[in-house]
């Protein structure tokens, strides 16, 4: 049965608070990343990020990350950059094992900045892994801990759905941890959905702190962010532009600028809008990623407009300080006899026939540049696609490399 909004629920569309912002940059040069960014080349972005105002950032889930994220927090603490910094990593119980040495062996002085997010808890139930694996840590003497649910949404919240995540909130309360990730694991949630999820679940867990994992598969992210925390939910979850599994997730430079919209405020801290944008443009140089022209907020020329009178913001009167660019769609005569005004010439005969020549002389430059950028463009896009094919380790390049290992390094059969 298809649920509904809890009775009696109320939405809150603006001038409230929420606890704080989950950062997701990171994981990217480990787990989307074709080239597998190491945890040095991420130090830079590190730093932007914790100067951001960001005070929750997911490290990762790889083999070696916690030793490496071990070796960053002692990094950091060295360099009086990290105070109440919280670096998440992801234990994923259904390959967790072999990485229990590295947790054992971290410092005393960095467990206090690290908090073990659980996920796939449903693995092994039956011998109740994640409990005894919640006890394990506390033993260890970490303190701060969360779950991330996994979930396959339809396009609506059936009760089947909510008595699964029921299930599991329900044995993570039981063992203490009282903040839920939920995650949109395929992009398939529907904002509609959202709200009714974000409503049941406030309703049913009052005390509980809740953040939703939002893929963006469908281009929803952003929109079912929001509409978690509109209706409920007091963590969001972003990455610097956009960055995160698949499509990514809301870019936190573009929830930074809504926030300042409709007055909701982090109890964490206010971010700083400066940094922010450093490191969302950043983040594109760490994980070897063309840079984004259009990206809202944080896009190479994004703030760049057309100088013509065909320009719609300034028309508005909402121009900022924006750089200014003309191209063809700019050359009407009423914008060319703008600028000839603007050099001083006086006389309106005169302005119209230097502006009907003027606008001649630049359409031939145009054309001329047009032509010279399509042949460049040409040789900068096959050079971007050779980027990300040549020497990329598919699926299909990993076996024959297995099987040249079989063959050649060990001696046995690889067939």
């Amino acid at each position: 049965m298809v649920m509904r909004l809890a009775q009696g629920h109320e939405s809150r569309l603006s001038g409230f608070s929420i606890d704080g912002i989950l950062d997701e940059t990171l994981r990217e040069g480990s787990e989307r990343c074709m080239f597998s960014v190491p945890t040095s080349s991420k130090l830079p972005l590190i730093r932007c990020i914790l100067k951001s105002g960001v005070k929750d950032v997911i490290f990762g889930s790889g083999p070696n990350d916690p030793n490496d994220l071990a070796d960053v927090l002692v990094r950091l603490q060295r360099e009086g950059a990290l105070a109440d910094q919280k670096f998440s990593f992801i234990l994923l119980l259904n390959c967790f094992e072999p990485l229990m040495p590295q947790f054992q062996a971290m410092a005393d002085a960095v467990r206090d900045n690290i908090t073990i997010s659980f996920g796939m808890i449903t693995h092994d139930s039956e011998t109740c892994l994640f409990e005894r694996t919640v006890d394990q840590f506390r033993q260890m003497g970490f303190s701060s801990f969360r779950v991330s649910l996994l979930n396959k949404f339809g396009g609506e919240i059936d009760e089947r759905d909510y008595e699964s995540i029921v299930h599991q909130i329900d044995r993570a309360m039981a063992v203490g941890i009282g903040t839920i990730r939920i995650n949109d694991s395929l992009g398939t949630l529907y904002p509609e959905a959202m709200a009714v999820l974000a409503a049941n679940l406030r309703y049913d867990y009052p005390t509980a702190s809740f953040c939703l994992h939002a893929h963006n598969d469908r281009g929803f992210a952003l929109q079912n962010a929001l509409t978690s925390i509109y209706h409920g939910f007091n963590l969001i979850e972003g990455g610097f532009a956009q960055f995160g599994n698949r499509s990514g997730l809301p870019a936190i430079e573009l929830l930074d600028r809504i926030f300042q919209a409709k007055s909701i405020t982090l109890a964490s801290g206010a971010l700083d809008a400066g940094a922010v944008q450093d490191a969302s443009r950043l983040s594109e140089e760490t994980f070897l990623v063309i840079p984004d022209l259009f990206r809202p907020i944080s896009g190479m020329i994004v703030d760049c407009e057309n100088m013509g009178v065909t320009n719609i913001p300034d028309y508005l009167g909402s121009s900022s300080a924006s750089r200014y660019f003309l191209n063809t769609i700019g050359l009407h005569q009423s914008t060319l006899r703008n600028i000839v005004r603007d050099l001083g010439l006086n006389d309106q005969d005169a302005i119209e026939e230097v502006a009907e020549k003027f606008r001649t002389y630049l359409d031939g430059q145009m054309r001329e540049i047009t032509v010279r950028k399509l042949f460049e463009y040409k040789a900068l896009r096959g050079m971007v696609e050779n980027f990300y094919t040549d020497d990329v380790l598919f699926s299909e390049r990993v076996y024959d490399l297995a099987r040249d290992y079989l063959q050649h390094r060990t001696g046995m059969p690889a067939d």
